[in-house]
């Protein structure tokens, strides 16, 4: 964790992903603008986090222990995210750990300074409760997920994050996240290649057959009818 001493990048941050519309307190007054590397955590679970981040570029996992201390992605998260609300912002233990996935930059909120501040701010209290009801959906849908198939699960994923029809996202990460081992991460996607759902390229994967792709992604869904 690194500070950056760059009001006018903190600035931009701020007005690039629109943080100011999360609350009438002025934000730019309050923050500053922090750096983490790849692995770096930003929170540990059972301690409070000393911030309030917005994450502004790269992406974290959020994931908990299982009994057999394996990790469980619970969510990943991308730019313009508030990471620490949960629990952090009432001075409360997380139960989960946030960690970078790639370098990530936030803008922190000192929570010692203006955890009061942001408790009165009605607007921001507003965001907050929408986004807590965002994500007990997605613990909802966690729990779902983890009863379908790698390659149902893995197919969705795809879908979400080719560009183009190419899927170049770093598959040691893609593990992580749809909380399956790497070894069996590359079985999968080799059986999409055996099927010509997919071609390799040098350092990603040509979709050949989408609707192939989305039949694997809804083949739950249609079972269910």
């Amino acid at each position: 964790m690194k500070r950056i001493q760059n009001p006018d990048r903190l600035s931009a941050y701020i007005k690039n992903h629109d943080l100011q519309s999360y609350m009438d307190t002025d934000l730019f007054s309050m923050a500053s603008l922090y750096s983490f590397e790849k692995e770096d955590h930003l929170i540990h679970a059972e301690t409070a986090s000393d911030f309030l981040y917005f994450l502004v570029d790269g992406m974290v996992m959020v994931y908990s222990y299982s009994s057999g201390t394996q990790n469980i992605c619970i969510d990943y998260t991308k730019p313009g995210t508030p990471l620490g609300e949960a629990s952090s912002l009432w001075g409360l233990l997380p139960q989960s750990s946030v960690k970078a996935i790639t370098p990530c930059v936030c803008v922190a909120i000192p929570l010692n300074q203006y955890r009061k501040t942001l408790q009165r701010d009605v607007r921001f209290l507003q965001n907050i409760c929408q986004i807590l009801s965002y994500r007990l959906n997605s613990g909802i849908n966690l729990a779902n997920s983890l009863t379908e198939p790698v390659e149902t699960r893995l197919a969705k994923f795809i879908l979400t994050h080719h560009k183009n029809g190419v899927f170049s996202f770093q598959l040691t990460t893609c593990a992580a996240i749809l909380n399956v081992s790497y070894r069996h991460l590359l079985r999968t996607i080799t059986s999409f290649r055996d099927a010509d759902i997919l071609e390799k390229k040098k350092n990603s994967y040509l979709i050949h057959d989408m609707e192939a792709l989305e039949k694997l992604a809804n083949s739950l869904n249609q079972l269910k009818k």
